[in-house]
């Protein structure tokens, strides 16, 4: 029985790498970090001259960076970011356009791999698919200033909830004392939206969650070491100098893109495995029924 089981684990990983292979992830993930990091800049100007409408100040917004931004990254962001609270708000209509275009491309990208991964085609005409892409990334934007507006403003948040509703005061005092988590709540939650609305195809919320959430996971341990890593062997700052920054985010964005379409690829394939599965238990039932009725018949 050991034996048969572990043939099975084995026939499965070695199913599941076939399935990558011949869905070319790697490629599709390039494809979309390619423009993501075309959009990285002016995406970063148009949040934070947004940002600049709404109460959180240059101060609020260093302490999230420095609390959520890998060591190494810091310094590129904050000077983007420094930049732009020092200059007016012009720079919003040019870079959003801009940003848009390029990161509605980089979503497209996404589909395009997702789709391929779910084996869909693409039946949305070209200029609907644009429209949502870049719809999807401008609601990306806004759920990330209100996530920030929640981590900045949470501790007052907490402290009206403690006076009025002491008890529900307690958890949200517990969930914003625990960062980690709610980065990994919020990847959690991207990731499913994202699984289930980008692919041109219908699927239930609840059959993207282990590809979510193992996804997640690993996302949140990647980030974790590649800062890790960056900051006690510095020999690659050395050898790139001042651009050793962009390549760092480069490099990050092209693995977290592979590890997103990793994710849709676990769920497509091990939904295509519990329906194979499913066939079979409904087959052996309806052999024993079969033989059952067989028998009742032949004992009249």
């Amino acid at each position: 029985m050991e034996k048969k089981s572990e043939k099975g684990t084995i026939a499965l990983i070695l199913g599941f790498i076939k399935r990558m292979q011949e869905d070319h992830i790697g490629a599709y993930a390039a494809q979309a970090a390619y423009f993501l990091i075309m959009s990285f800049i002016p995406f970063v100007l148009v949040l934070t001259a947004l940002v600049q409408y709404t109460p959180l100040t240059y101060r609020m917004l260093r302490q999230v960076i420095i609390g959520f931004v890998p060591d190494n990254l810091q310094d590129f962001v904050l000077k983007i970011i420094a930049e732009v609270f020092s200059k007016s708000a012009a720079v919003v209509p040019i870079s959003g356009l801009f940003a848009l275009w390029s990161s509605g491309k980089g979503m497209q990208s996404l589909i395009a791999g997702l789709n391929v991964i779910y084996h869909v085609k693409e039946t949305r005409n070209w200029l609907t698919n644009r429209l949502y892409s870049m719809l999807y990334m401008f609601l990306f934007i806004i759920a990330i200033i209100t996530s920030l507006l929640l981590l900045v403003m949470g501790n007052r948040i907490h402290a009206e909830l403690i006076v009025h509703m002491p008890l529900l005061g307690k958890v949200v005092g517990r969930i914003l004392s625990a960062k980690t988590f709610l980065v990994f709540v919020v990847l959690f939650l991207v990731f499913l939206v994202l699984y289930r609305y980008l692919p041109n195809r219908k699927a239930s919320l609840k059959s993207q969650v282990p590809g979510a959430f193992i996804i997640a996971v690993a996302w949140s341990l990647f980030s974790y070491f590649f800062s890790f890593y960056f900051t006690f062997f510095p020999n690659f700052s050395n050898m790139y100098g001042s651009l050793s920054a962009l390549i760092m985010v480069m490099l990050w964005l092209y693995v977290c893109m592979n590890l997103l379409l990793y994710g849709a690829e676990l769920n497509a394939y091990f939904e295509k495995q519990f329906r194979q599965a499913q066939y079979t238990v409904w087959q052996q039932i309806k052999k024993l029924l079969d033989r059952f009725f067989a028998l009742w018949h032949h004992k009249e």
